[in-house]
């Protein structure tokens, strides 16, 4: 592992350093004739783009040694490699560069970034195989970082769904105005600044729509954010289609080699943001409304099955004579002979489990990868393979890959008697 760590950053060091030619902006205005020659190498993208795809397959290797589709599912590896690949496409290829001379092929690549790339580099769940293609001492410490109490708390700021809408919300319709969109035609870095923002704002917002779903108020946020920002993105398209006159006169002497004028350009740019750009939310919002509507049936049917046991228990309670405050609790399931939950709770810190779950109670259990523990006393199943009682899951505690061997929780070398306790303090939170 430490080999193919050195070999990797080698690599990365020599693109780094070797000249790669900067087409986009630069020199004379772009031709046609010269549009399939017109690569973008620029060293900082290329770098990033090989260091995520080789820490993704990296960390799925190591993770489907086990056996495909371990931690990692087919389909995810299949949208984070569709997402690699509209970034290479946005960033790499020539349309990088005829958005220099084209204003309606800028808004396309805007488009690929913001509407096809961060979305299935969201769905693909890149932060599972970056940590796996780490060695195990800087898992630790990645997971050691994310504990930190400003790093948790500002992740968690930044990922509500109202302030993840507002920043991309902003950054688009900042950068659409005349004068910092100039600036980015004519500023390498500022055109960096630009895309960079449009990706992490747009990686914010998707990622806080994949994150809310599995409640009734989840799926009903995500409809609303993804229906909002389809519309303003469709109000910003709409203004600069039916625009009187010229917003960027940068691209005033550009576009005549490419049979347009420059308001023709604009107004083509302003319909690849107001409906090709909109139709991914579109779809995106009919799919999690679809699971909504779904998932009500579901809970509609459990509730119906709920209550018809309820009757039959309480039928049997009266029949049998059983003592209903016994009964009632519940609790005396999750008792465990011989556990102490405080114990549990400093085994959770001592094998850091708070580096990937949120768990009440254990300080600096801040961790995004996993579930949160706080309602396992709560749930139907553990891990969604086993009935939730005691014995399965210190079971799941010990062995989860024994359990699953397509789970990502790894082994973690967890004693019995620690198994114990850590079930113990987890049948405690409500």
């Amino acid at each position: 592992m430490h080999r193919n760590l050195k070999r990797g950053a080698a690599t990365v060091a020599m693109l780094a350093g070797f000249p790669l030619p900067a087409l986009a902006h630069t020199g004379q205005p772009l031709a046609p004739h010269d549009l399939w020659a017109a690569w973008s190498f620029e060293p900082v993208v290329v770098v990033a783009l090989i260091i995520s795809a080789w820490l993704y397959t990296q960390g799925v290797a190591r993770l489907w040694s086990k056996g495909v589709g371990v931690g990692i599912r087919r389909r995810e590896a299949a949208a984070f490699a569709g997402g690699w690949l509209a970034l290479l496409i946005a960033l790499v290829s020539p349309l990088h560069s005829l958005g220099g001379v084209l204003f309606s092929a800028h808004m396309a690549q805007h488009e690929l970034l913001i509407a096809v790339s961060a979305p299935l580099l969201v769905l693909g769940r890149p932060l599972i195989p970056f940590l796996w293609a780490l060695p195990q001492n800087w898992r630790r410490e990645a997971g050691e970082w994310s504990k930190n109490a400003g790093v948790a708390r500002t992740w968690q700021l930044l990922t509500l769904p109202s302030v993840a809408f507002s920043l991309h919300a902003i950054a688009l319709w900042t950068w659409h105005l005349p004068g910092p969109y100039q600036s980015t035609l004519h500023s390498e870095l500022m055109h960096t600044l630009q895309h960079s923002s449009f990706l992490f704002s747009a990686l914010l917002f998707w990622w806080t729509i994949f994150k809310v779903r599995g409640s009734h108020l989840g799926y009903g946020s995500a409809v609303f954010y993804l229906f909002a920002t389809g519309m303003q993105t469709g109000a910003l398209g709409a203004l600069l289609t039916f625009a009187p006159s010229l917003w960027y006169p940068a691209y005033a002497a550009t576009t005549g080699p490419w049979g347009l004028t420059p308001l023709e350009d604009q107004q083509l740019g302003g319909l690849i943001m107001w409906i090709p750009g909109s139709v991914p939310y579109l779809l995106a919002g009919l799919a999690v409304f679809a699971r909504w509507l779904g998932e009500s049936d579901r809970r509609s049917a459990r509730h119906s099955a709920t209550m018809a046991a309820a009757r039959i228990t309480a039928l049997l309670v009266v029949i049998l004579g059983i003592s209903a405050c016994d009964r009632a609790s519940g609790d005396d399931r999750y008792q465990l002979a011989a556990a102490d939950p405080d114990r549990g709770r400093a085994a959770i810190k001592r094998y850091g489990c708070g580096a990937c779950h949120d768990i009440p109670g254990v300080v600096g259990a801040h961790g995004m990868v996993g579930p949160p523990l706080g309602t396992v006393s709560q749930r139907v199943y553990i891990a969604g393979v086993l009935p939730n009682e005691p014995d399965n899951l210190v079971r799941w505690i010990e062995n989860p890959q024994g359990v699953d061997p397509k789970t990502a929780m790894p082994n973690m070398g967890v004693t019995t008697r620690d198994a114990r306790d850590i079930a113990s303090y987890l049948y405690t939170l409500r």
